[in-house]
């Protein structure tokens, strides 16, 4: 009951000075939508970074055989290195774990061609790039599908057995004998890389008689800050495998994303704290030209602390309102901003990171996430009641028979 008379009576007060409390109500507005906006912005930018380092990047954690017993684990006999050999079936199964992006095995052999030591690689050209970064194929392309008999071989090794596209590979994996196309041929810029070529990964293991087995598999996750989780989770559903993380990524990751947060953060707190004093000196005029009603209030029973809570009251309905208002407007801005920025913010970021891959530029998505929209009000909120504190002590402290004479 007393908790409804004093919101009647704070109402009342905030509507008789109703340019004043919208002025104040503005500041806070301003805040807030600025906090809101540019973590929008900030949340949008970590979108399309994600997007664009799953492009650009390498994978975030390799699966590799840690023992000879186990269900993946147990590859045919006989064979040459099978006790390094895993079960194909496992990608499916790293596939269905939250948090994984994309998914690709790889079969590794060793061989010669003209005496020259090669490490020959088995891909699905499907998910390879996508996982582990796409390879810089200067002449040609990659490999156009899983059971093509093509090669993608390095610029080195190219140049050691005087090969160019479209050329003819002779290539003899124990007894089996394949004659593969040169599909491309990429560069990397140093020799002992370039000695490898790539074959679809269906071609080498029928070639090699490991159908359904892989040497390790490669695993991009959805989000590179959370790669320790994913990690934990591929431990628990495959016990037996090591499961081998890339921290760097994610490290860098985290590390400038957090950084923008921060940054953008402490900016808008200052917009708000301007907000905030604009609240504190509002509350302070409002105390003192209702001196007189405050003695009155304290003449006839008001306590200490029913004044202290009306005015604490009055200055939380101001925040809520600028607030509510600003999350609105911090909405609208999210969209509005990153276009009128243009290529000086962080749709010019994004798009200096999609050049270096061959897709093309997309505009930046807006992210407006609901735990953002709650801190930026919350904060408001807060700003807005700490600036109504001291104006609100004051108020309960004053004496009664001296605010009742005051004029």
């Amino acid at each position: 009951m007393l908790l409804e008379m004093e919101l009647r009576m704070a109402f009342r007060n905030l509507a008789k000075r109703k340019l004043r409390t919208a002025l104040t109500a503005a500041g806070i507005a301003v805040g807030v939508a600025l906090i809101l906006s540019l973590l929008s912005m900030v949340a949008s930018a970590e979108v399309a970074a994600q997007q664009a380092f799953r492009r650009i990047t390498g994978y975030d954690i390799v699966i590799v055989n840690a023992s000879v017993r186990g269900g993946f684990l147990r590859a045919p006999a006989g064979v040459a290195g099978a006790q390094n050999l895993i079960k194909e079936e496992v990608v499916y199964a790293v596939a269905l774990v939250d948090g994984v992006y994309a998914v690709t095995p790889v079969l590794a052999q060793r061989t010669a061609l003209s005496g020259v030591s090669v490490t020959v690689y088995g891909v699905d050209p499907q998910t390879f790039e996508e996982v582990y970064g796409a390879l810089n194929v200067v002449e040609g392309g990659f490999l156009s599908c899983s059971d093509c008999y093509e090669v993608v071989i390095g610029r080195a090794l190219s140049e050691e057995l005087g090969l160019s596209v479209g050329s003819r590979l002779a290539l003899t994996l124990g007894s089996t004998n394949l004659e593969l196309t040169v599909r491309g041929i990429y560069e990397v810029g140093m020799r002992f890389q370039e000695l490898a070529i790539y074959v679809p990964i269906e071609v080498l293991q029928r070639a090699t008689g490991l159908e359904g087995y892989v040497s390790y598999v490669l695993v991009k996750c959805v989000d590179p800050r959370e790669v320790s989780q994913v990690v934990q989770a591929l431990s628990e559903a495959l016990p037996g495998l090591s499961v081998i993380s890339q921290t760097a990524i994610a490290g860098r990751v985290t590390e400038a994303l957090n950084t923008l947060t921060y940054f953008f953060m402490s900016i808008g707190l200052v917009a708000l704290t301007a907000g905030g004093f604009g609240v504190m000196n509002t509350m302070f005029m409002s105390v003192a030209e209702r001196t007189r009603e405050i003695g009155i209030m304290k003449a006839v029973g008001a306590r200490d602390r029913d004044i202290f809570a009306l005015f604490v009251l009055e200055s939380t309905l101001v925040g809520l309102i600028g607030g509510s208002a600003g999350a609105l407007a911090g909405v609208l801005l999210s969209h509005v901003l990153p276009s009128a920025i243009g290529g000086y913010g962080f749709t010019g970021l994004v798009r200096a990171v999609r050049r270096a891959t061959p897709t093309p530029t997309q505009a930046l998505t807006i992210v407006v996430k609901p735990e953002n929209v709650l801190l930026s009000l919350a904060i408001g909120i807060a700003v807005s009641v700490l600036a109504g504190l001291l104006p609100a002590y004051r108020a309960a402290r004053m004496r009664p028979a001296e605010a009742v004479r005051y004029v």
